[in-house]
This record gives structure tokens, sequence and C-alpha cells, in this order.
């Protein structure tokens, strides 16, 4: 198989990736690569399902809480004035959330976040800002619990 997701879950398993927030249980909290909406990270199942609805029930269950405790965890990292979560998996079908905080200062603030697409290549992360970004959420996770 030959999914971008896997191999990325591979590199974090292999100590590889630099995005890393945080290890759940069942998933990976990593920083967007890119910041066009500060904060943007996604959160990426260690095991390769196409669908939530593939997923065995109790794992479903827990997913949701991973994903439910890092959108927390940005929001309060960030206070964004609200928080676009999707999963889509039309480009990479592998289960994966993005979280994309969304602030009054945001370019077309009532779209979905996709449409800016063409601009998330301008706003690559530093890796200064990366850490900056990447504390941050650690910090807010540490406080939640």
């Amino acid at each position: 198989m030959n999914c971008p997701l896997c191999e990325r879950v591979t590199k974090t398993q292999n100590h590889n990736y630099p995005y890393l927030i945080h290890e759940f249980k069942h998933s990976y909290l990593m920083l967007g690569e890119h910041q066009f909406y500060q904060g943007y990270s996604v959160l990426v199942a260690k095991e390769h399902y196409k669908e939530m609805s593939d997923m065995p029930l109790p794992l479903q269950t827990e997913v949701f809480q991973e994903m439910m405790k890092s959108s927390k965890a940005i929001e309060s990292a960030f206070s964004p004035k609200k928080m676009n979560m999707c999963s889509l998996g039309n480009v990479v079908a592998h289960v994966h959330w993005h979280f994309f905080p969304r602030y009054d200062s945001d370019p077309q603030f009532y779209d979905p976040p996709w449409l800016r697409m063409k601009d998330f290549d301008a706003a690559k992360v530093s890796p200064e800002e990366a850490r900056l970004n990447i504390t941050k959420i650690q910090s807010s996770l540490l406080a939640l619990g």
C-alpha cells in the first residue's frame, strides 16, 4: 500500500518527523506543515483505516476522544473565534482530522478553509515557528490532563 499518512506514521514512530505534538494511544497529533491558519494541526490514526466506520466501535470512541482533546488543546493555545474540524479522505484515504483555528482576521472568515489551499504553500512553517506552536499546544494538552 502506498499511503502517505502511513509513511508519516512510520516516520513518527522512528522519531524522524519533526512536527509531532503528541502521541495518543491510537493517533498522533501533528502540527500542520503550513500555518496559514496559526495552530493548524492534523490528527492521524496510527492504523490505516479508510473510514471511521471501519474501526471497531471501542476504537472509534477512543479516537473521537483524542480528537476532542486535540481540538480543545488547540483552542486553549490559540484562542480562535471558531475551530473548523474536518475529515474528508478524498485525497488520502487514511483516517485523519484537520484542525483549522479561525480568527476574526482571517481572509474570507465565513468560507471553508479549503478555499485558501493555494495560499498554504506560502505559509510553510519555519522550524522556529513550528517549535513555538508545538510547545503552546503541548502546554495546553498538559493543562487539560
